[in-house]
């Protein structure tokens, strides 16, 4: 049984290379051997390759096994270099093995060439895989990295595909299907990057043809990897869709292509397409499992970025409706309001206090529906930037007592007395309806969570900031849960007992943060909780 042998002879004597051939044969070799004598003619012959091995004499005219070993050195390949002269002397054959070759020895024993030869593929072939296996392993561990740093849809896909190129191929493209019909390319990545240009405009004149018997639409549709180790002429002559898309593809200079489908959780996201130029090798069976791995990495982080992508655009579409919502709830509910002012008004000149409270109690209702449809809109507006303020000098003081003013009636349904220390001059600019906002939220809080149980508000300075305590005693705040109570949504205690939306502490802390100050809670020594806003005195 013979071994194919490729064979590159650097040699200026074609009757030497006769005798290398047919000693090599002897050996058990069937033997395909190009000559070359010059460094363009080698240069020439290694881009063509693949080569198994290199012969070469030491010395032509012209050209000697030195330069041969550095046009070698500089294309970048690993194959074998045995060098075979008759003028080979020690000090030469030291000099050479300095510089690359794997052996030399004199025309006179010949004999020992193809043992020699053999010895040198099975080392090669052991080079190559372990080379080959460390360029698989730093692929795949670059692919998790880069993969996980991004969860934006278009950004993973160009990643995905510049993953693959050069270490794997020569280009990458990624198909995807929109529509789950027909497959578009997503991305493009090429050793040329003037050829992605040329690549998207040539994938949007002569798209994939979804009933295509090969390719990226036949692997799609049934799911299997295809490797094609040779691309023929011929069988681009049947893909192309005109004489202008033919052209394009002959200029691809295809050697080999593997397809592998982008599988997710329950269908086919797309396919990944590789191609190696002729001036790389084939694919083989080892490039495909790491294209396939590749593969399985990037479809499922391509299925989280779409995910992702899919969840934000359901968050933007809830967000629009809340903001339409509360818009269209605020002019009814104003004019609701009106009205029935201006009817608690005339009943308390003309009716009975039964009816004066009814129609108080309705308005205060009233009153609460507005707030709940202001903070909708404030939630809406936070999620699309920062709230806006208009400040003026405010007297917090002043502020606070009007808030428990308006919280007096509450307070007495509820059962809380309600007590007001704050000493005068706590004066800065602030945007009023905002710091109302905050300790009304806050008041509120403290009356929902201690009824009839004493609420306490004071107020303190320590020359550049304000402080503004308000102190509960009802149920507490878990340690655990002092931060999770100002997220948006926030509860440290089920909604079904309590009620509202768990957004007024998220909103309040918004709004001081927004004057450059900060709201926090902590839970007070015998029971209840105390929370504490603080403001610049000077504006942020």
């Amino acid at each position: 049984m013979t071994t194919p042998l490729r064979v590159l002879s650097v040699e200026d004597n074609p009757d030497d290379v006769v005798l290398l051939e047919r000693e090599l044969r002897r050996g058990g070799f069937e033997v395909h051997c190009e000559r070359v004598q010059t460094a363009e003619e080698l240069h020439e012959a290694l881009r063509r390759g693949p080569w198994d091995v290199i012969l070469s004499d030491y010395c032509m005219p012209g050209f000697d096994a030195p330069s041969a070993l550095r046009v070698l050195r500089d294309s970048g390949l690993d194959i074998p270099f045995i060098v075979v002269s008759g003028s080979v002397g020690e000090w030469e054959g030291v000099e050479v093995m300095k510089a690359g070759a794997r052996d030399y020895f004199p025309k006179s024993l010949l004999t020992r060439l193809p043992a020699a030869v053999s010895r040198e593929l099975a080392e090669a072939r052991i080079r190559h895989e372990r080379a080959r296996a460390e360029r698989d392993r730093a692929l795949l561990s670059r692919a998790s990295e880069v993969l996980a740093r991004s969860l934006d849809f278009q950004e993973t896909l160009e990643q995905v595909v510049r993953l693959a190129v050069p270490e794997l191929s020569s280009w990458c493209a990624l198909y995807y299907s929109d529509d789950g019909k027909t497959l578009r390319m997503a991305a493009l990545e090429h050793e040329d990057p003037a050829q992605v240009a040329r690549g998207f405009e040539m994938a949007r004149r002569f798209p994939v043809d979804p009933g295509a018997a090969t390719g990226p639409a036949w692997v799609w549709r049934g799911g299997e990897p295809q490797l094609l180790t040779d691309v023929p002429s011929s069988r681009l002559e049947v893909l192309a869709q005109s004489p202008e898309h033919l052209r394009y593809l002959l200029d691809l200079r295809l050697r080999s292509v593997i397809h592998v489908p982008l599988r997710g959780r329950t269908v086919n996201l797309g396919v990944m397409t590789l191609g190696a130029s002729e001036d790389r090798p084939r694919f083989s069976q080892s490039d495909l499992s790491v294209a396939l791995e590749l593969a399985r990495r990037s479809a499922l982080a391509l299925e989280n970025a779409r995910l992702y992508l899919e969840s934000q655009e359901a968050i933007r579409l809830r967000d629009e409706f809340l903001a339409v919502a509360a818009h269209e709830l605020r002019t009814p509910l104003t004019t609701l309001g009106l009205q029935l002012g201006t009817l608690v008004q005339r009943a308390r000149r003309e009716s009975s206090g039964d009816m004066v409270e009814r129609l108080e109690r309705g308005l205060r209702q009233v009153r609460r529906l507005g707030t709940l449809v202001e903070t909708l809109l404030d939630v809406s507006l936070l999620s699309t930037g920062e709230l806006p303020l208009a400040l003026e000098r405010v007297d917090l003081g002043e502020l606070a007592g009007e808030v428990l003013e308006r919280f007096e009636a509450e307070a007495r349904a509820v059962g809380c007395a309600l007590t007001l220390d704050v000493p005068r001059g706590l004066v800065g600019q602030w945007d009023r309806l905002r710091v109302e906002q905050v300790v009304s939220g806050l008041l509120a809080n403290a009356l929902k969570f201690g009824p009839r149980q004493p609420v306490e508000v004071r107020g303190s300075s320590d020359g550049k900031v304000a402080r503004l305590v308000v102190e509960d005693r009802g149920i507490g705040i878990p340690e655990d849960q002092l931060e999770r109570i100002f997220e948006r949504f926030g509860r440290a205690v089920s909604s079904r007992s309590y009620g509202g939306l768990g957004l007024g502490l998220y909103l309040a802390r918004r709004a001081a943060e927004a004057h450059g100050g900060r709201v926090w809670a902590a839970s007070r020594p015998g029971g209840g909780a105390c929370f504490t806003l603080e403001l610049p005195l000077e504006p942020a």
